[in-house]
């Protein structure tokens, strides 16, 4: 009943009337005698509010009870409003809108890092090739030698890093370039090609490169209890160094005006979600230096060849094949076993995976060129696309 009297409706009635007064209400047909009704209700407005007044109702508490309904239904309506905003940004760029507002009004002088003398470096190696011939029964076992030679297997030294900043992004490029330059050198058939086409596959390879091989080499440090679980591991120079996951303070004032904390709302991350994950499917596989070779071999050459298509796609499907011809002999002459076809196809899996990861890292990469995030730039802009 109380309920039917504090009807909306009723709130211009009650702001025309006086205290004790109906004046404004229209009039009773029954002279002011209406009939109270079994259920409670009347059929009459105006001798409905005078039962109102006449049980103590104060026009003045109504108002201020109506008075805070209306704003609470405002304030979802509001409320309301602003998710749909909020959502609709957010599925336009993927990430919160909280960055659009927060962004600095003020421009920061662009910085230029010359690579290349690291490019020159990296063309020099593969120049020189090999300092002694290798032998292997096929080019896949020789790259797979090559592989654990660039690596240091014999390195002794780790070095954890709690820190990484300009000095440390530098140096982990640097190294990872010349190793992909030299690894590629244990590649008789990619060595046969133009110098050139040569320098072009190694710059659009030697991120996807170093991705695999953080996870192999992080890998094969918990297998041999070198590190622990949620830490990376990976070679620089004459040291192993561990990377404690979710602890490690990045540094990114040398290159941006976001800290590592603002550049998650535009899908910034050093380490890719699905790290751990894959590290136990790798680790579940056990695989050996042969296949875990192969699979570099397939990510890199794919990847290479689907982003510059044309001539480079050609010799990297020509490369693959000789590769695939290897694997095929190795697990079944060497291995004993037809049936491999399984095998492949999980560590495939793992590469497109690592496929997916660097796509969804451009995207979002475009979005922070969009926004103007980082104020570095390169000599050369191709060789981190993938960055």
């Amino acid at each position: 009943m109380i309920r039917r009297f504090l009807h909306p409706t009723l709130n211009f009635q009650l702001e025309n009337a006086k205290r004790y007064s109906i004046s404004g209400v229209k009039p009773c047909k029954s002279i002011n005698n209406c009939i109270l009704l079994k259920d409670g209700y009347f059929t009459c407005k105006k001798c409905r509010l005078a039962k109102c007044f006449k049980v103590g109702m104060r026009i003045d508490k109504v108002n201020g009870l109506i008075g805070k309904l209306e704003t609470q239904k405002s304030l979802k309506k509001l409320k309301h409003k602003t998710d749909v905003i909020s959502i609709s940004v957010g599925a336009f760029i993927g990430r919160s809108n909280l960055i659009i507002f927060c962004a600095p009004q003020f421009d920061y002088p662009k910085q230029i890092i010359d690579v290349r003398f690291l490019v020159d470096q990296a063309a020099r190696v593969l120049k020189t090739g090999l300092e002694s011939p290798i032998s292997a029964s096929s080019s896949l076992e020789k790259l797979a030698f090559g592989l654990n030679r660039i690596r240091g297997t014999s390195k002794t030294k780790v070095q954890k890093l709690t820190s990484l900043g300009k000095e440390q992004f530098l140096a982990l490029w640097q190294d990872d370039m010349l190793k992909v330059a030299k690894w590629l050198t244990y590649f008789d058939e990619f060595q046969q090609l133009p110098d050139q086409l040569k320098i072009e596959i190694l710059k659009g390879i030697w991120r996807v490169w170093s991705r695999l091989d953080r996870l192999a080499t992080t890998m094969i440090g918990r297998q041999n209890n070198i590190c622990q679980d949620n830490m990376m591991m990976l070679n620089l120079e004459d040291n192993q160094v561990v990377i404690p996951i979710g602890s490690t303070q990045i540094d990114l004032s040398w290159m941006s005006r976001y800290n590592a904390h603002q550049l998650r709302l535009f899908g910034y991350q050093y380490i890719d979600e699905k790290t751990e994950e894959l590290i136990q499917t790798m680790t579940d596989l056990q695989l050996t230096d042969v296949e875990l070779t192969f699979m570099m071999c397939q990510l890199c050459f794919h990847y290479v060849g689907k982003r510059y298509q044309g001539v480079i796609m050609e010799v990297a499907d020509r490369l693959m094949e000789v590769l695939s011809n290897d694997i095929h002999e190795y697990y079944t002459k060497i291995l004993g076993t037809e049936k491999y076809a399984l095998r492949i196809s999980s560590m495939m899996k793992i590469n497109n995976q690592i496929q997916q990861g660097i796509y969804q890292r451009r995207v979002k990469a475009d979005l922070m060129r969009i926004f103007d995030v980082f104020y570095v730039e390169y000599s050369d802009p191709e060789l981190f696309l993938d960055a």
